[in-house]
């Protein structure tokens, strides 16, 4: 069966009552039954969620299953209107110019199907107790997931009052997570520096000068030490000569910005992870720039991490634009497992 590779994406539903868990109030609200008994589990209908300001898309939570465990299901970006772009694989002979006759495909646009909408995008989504792992493709986001949440439990299942807000947070404090995002692949230290003005001290300034002058002297002050390791990662760019003209060049208010990123491609060796690691750790007491780590479990930047990581999902046939229902259920459980097992989620 042909598969693809997609980021898991994983949040944590912020509750101000520890008793009622995300899994929890999503099951009760699509057990809310309307005047004739059904209930939302079986009105697929009543799923759709009008996207704010934007009056042609809806979101549609359409497969939607209780895994005891779990809740898991699949929402759809949708579009009424627009249209999709095609090339027709029919030749004309198009004159462009003076001097260019060319022959060319037509572009065509054409509206969806009658009782049919164009499909935006998707998210898959699993949600156990307050935890919500999740993968989305083309124009999904994070944030219509976490509206469609809010909709279903303030508006369509009534669980919450009108007035509450579902929170899902993105990322944590290091230490909630044991600092552990997997195999490191990437370490990234960017920021601005002013390089030859860094040890230039903070002048005494004369006695009754104003605040405002005093706070705008701190902040040139400040400017002046940022990023003490700029100016090496320009000449090992730009050779030393470049890299003065280059200075030379910078007016009173610019700065150089510099954004490095250390990889290292091919098959892995045990001493390479581990010197990566190494560096990893180390690499935040080096520079006054921010520090992102990306690893195979998560993307640590400073003192917050992220938790996400790549995994296989079955594709229904190759090419596919949608990903095997019970495979995704399964693999997001893994995910969650892992997690757990490896002490990231509690």
């Amino acid at each position: 069966m042909p598969s693809a590779y997609h980021m898991v994406h994983y949040r944590k539903h912020v509750s101000g009552d520890p008793k009622k868990t995300l899994e929890g109030l999503c099951r009760t609200a699509l057990s809310a039954v309307d005047a004739s008994g059904a209930s939302l589990w079986k009105r697929v209908g009543d799923r759709f969620f009008d996207v704010p300001q934007e009056n042609s898309k809806k979101v549609l939570l359409n497969k939607v299953a209780d895994l005891k465990s779990a809740v898991f299901g699949e929402m759809c970006l949708v579009q009424s209107d627009g249209m999709q772009a095609l090339l027709e694989l029919t030749t004309a002979s198009v004159k462009l110019s003076e001097l260019t006759t060319a022959e060319i495909f037509k572009l065509q646009e054409a509206s969806a199907p009658r009782n049919s909408q164009f499909i935006r995008g998707m998210v898959y989504w699993l949600c156990i107790k307050d935890h919500v792992l999740f993968v989305k493709t083309q124009s999904m986001t994070a944030e219509l997931l976490r509206q469609y949440i809010e909709w279903l439990l303030k508006d369509a299942g009534s669980v919450l009052p009108s007035s509450a807000t579902v929170k899902l947070q993105a990322e944590f404090d290091r230490a909630t997570v044991g600092g552990d995002i997997g195999e490191i692949k990437s370490v990234r230290v960017s920021g601005n520096a002013a390089p030859y003005l860094m040890s230039v001290a903070q002048p005494e300034l004369p006695a009754g000068i104003t605040k405002k002058v005093q706070r705008t002297a701190r902040k040139i002050a400040d400017r002046l030490v940022e990023m003490q390791q700029a100016l090496p990662i320009v000449e090992a760019l730009f050779g030393k000569d470049r890299a003065n003209s280059l200075v030379e060049s910078l007016g009173p208010n610019e700065y150089l910005a510099v954004d490095a990123s250390v990889k290292i491609r091919g098959s892995r060796t045990v001493e390479s992870r581990e010197k990566m690691q190494e560096l990893a750790n180390e690499v935040a007491d080096l520079t006054d720039g921010k520090v992102q780590v990306e690893g195979s479990d998560g993307k640590v930047s400073d003192d917050d991490a992220i938790l996400r990581t790549k995994m296989p999902f079955d594709l229904p046939h190759e090419g596919s634009n949608f990903l095997n229902f019970e495979n995704v259920a399964d693999q997001l459980q893994v995910v969650y497992s892992r997690f757990v097992a490896d002490g990231k989620i509690t």
